[in-house]
């Protein structure tokens, strides 16, 4: 039988002779042979204990005027604990010259409806090496994690990526009168404050979620990188005209019984859906009156992403209650349990209400007061149609939906 020549020029081992020699070894079925051409006798004589070693078999020895050559069949010994690697299939098609997701799910297979919780940290469609210890996942059901447009929505985040220190024109925000400097301060403290909450309550939910998911980690993550992005513009914002504002505690106490959601779909119905979406109406609130073009930049950009994060809430709730409709009571009983430990706040603090004000009035004339003050209390009762709207899109009929958006915490996350 005819073998594949190998030309391993000067190479020795332990200066990249055995990886060439393994990696032409790889491609090949068992029992197929090459003959390793080699430029040194030292080499030729330390290739064959080398390769009994790794279970292959030396089957002829020669050599000519140049080369010593060494004849090496490869052996059924397999270099892991693991079943073969399947036939290289065909490369994935990119159509636009990208690569999403979806072809790569094509490709291995979808996600198991159910994971094994002991799984350890295996990249979809690697095969795993027996012989690895055991992991705990606490999310390994498909159905209480996806979204139906999981995998556009994190590539979404990805191509909108902006930076805040570069991005805000920063320098818009010098000038302003005393009185309306506070309280955009006060406004971007509290939206700051929120959006802490908003970025720890996904965070917890990464170390939980079981690597064959990898979507859904893709998602958490991307959610995790523009809440701290939110934070940091919303900081930057509050301090950047010199002055300094309030953390309120009613902003607190509703951040922490939110935070008490342990629950998946829980957290993604009163954060994404809830809290968000409220937010949503807010930050174009204050993009339409801002007093400086910084304040508007900050946030229509956050609006840009937390769009996205409500669009993943709704989503994923709806797919819930569509494949288990007892979610949805589980659901109503998770807001009725927060709201039930926020009875003593009883309604918007009006730090942020004036201060919501007196940012969009365009002085301080009573006759504008008065119209900036009706254009708040406008936006409250946007932000209650709006909540129905989104609820009824995730799955809940209209009285659950009335029920929902009564029940949500004035502090608006």
């Amino acid at each position: 039988m005819s073998a594949r020549r190998l030309d391993a020029g000067t190479l020795e081992l332990g200066g990249g002779l055995e990886v060439l020699v393994s990696a032409a070894l790889e491609g090949l079925a068992p029992g197929g042979e090459i003959d390793v051409a080699l430029a040194s006798r030292a080499a030729a004589l330390e290739l064959p204990p080398w390769a009994r070693i790794a279970g292959h078999e030396v089957t002829g020895e020669d050599s000519d005027t140049t080369r010593f050559v060494v004849r090496i069949r490869r052996g059924p010994v397999a270099r892991t604990l693991g079943g073969e690697l399947p036939p290289r299939g065909s490369p994935l098609a990119l159509p636009d010259g990208t690569l999403a997701m979806e072809p790569l799910r094509d490709a291995v297979g979808a996600a198991p409806e159910e994971a094994s919780s002991d799984s350890g940290l295996v990249p979809i469609g690697a095969l795993a090496e027996p012989g690895a210890p055991g992991y705990d996942w606490q999310l390994n059901d498909r159905g209480r994690l996806w979204a139906e447009e999981i995998s556009s929505l994190t590539e979404s985040a990805a191509a909108d990526q902006w930076d805040a220190t570069t991005e805000i024109p920063w320098e818009a925000v010098d000038g302003l009168p005393d009185h309306v400097e506070r309280a955009v301060a006060q406004v971007m403290t509290y939206i700051a404050q929120n959006e802490y909450a908003a970025l720890y309550l996904p965070a917890r939910f990464l170390p939980q979620v079981n690597p064959q998911y990898a979507e859904v980690l893709l998602w958490l993550s991307s959610h995790v990188h523009d809440e701290a992005r939110h934070v940091e513009v919303f900081t930057k914002r509050a301090l950047a005209g010199g002055a300094r504002a309030h953390a309120l505690a009613s902003t607190e106490l509703s951040l922490h019984t939110l935070l008490a959601e342990r629950d998946f779909t829980g957290s993604a119905l009163l954060l994404n859906v809830l809290g968000e979406g409220t937010f949503l109406d807010l930050l174009r609130f204050v993009e339409q009156h801002a007093p400086d073009a910084a304040t508007a930049a900050a946030a229509r950009l956050a609006r840009r992403d937390e769009r996205r994060h409500v669009h993943f809430g709704i989503s994923h709730v709806r797919g819930r209650i569509e494949s288990d409709p007892d979610v949805r009571p589980a659901l109503v009983s998770a807001a009725e349990a927060r709201a039930a430990k926020l009875t003593s706040l009883s309604g918007l603090s009006p730090l942020l209400t004036e201060a919501l004000a007196v940012m969009s009035a365009p002085s301080l004339q009573p006759a504008e007061i008065a119209e900036a003050a009706s254009e708040v209390r406008s936006l409250l009762v946007r932000m209650d149609e709006n909540r129905r709207r989104r609820l009824r899109a995730a799955g809940f009929d209209d009285a659950t939906a009335r029920h929902l958006s009564e029940l949500h915490t004035p502090n608006l996350m």
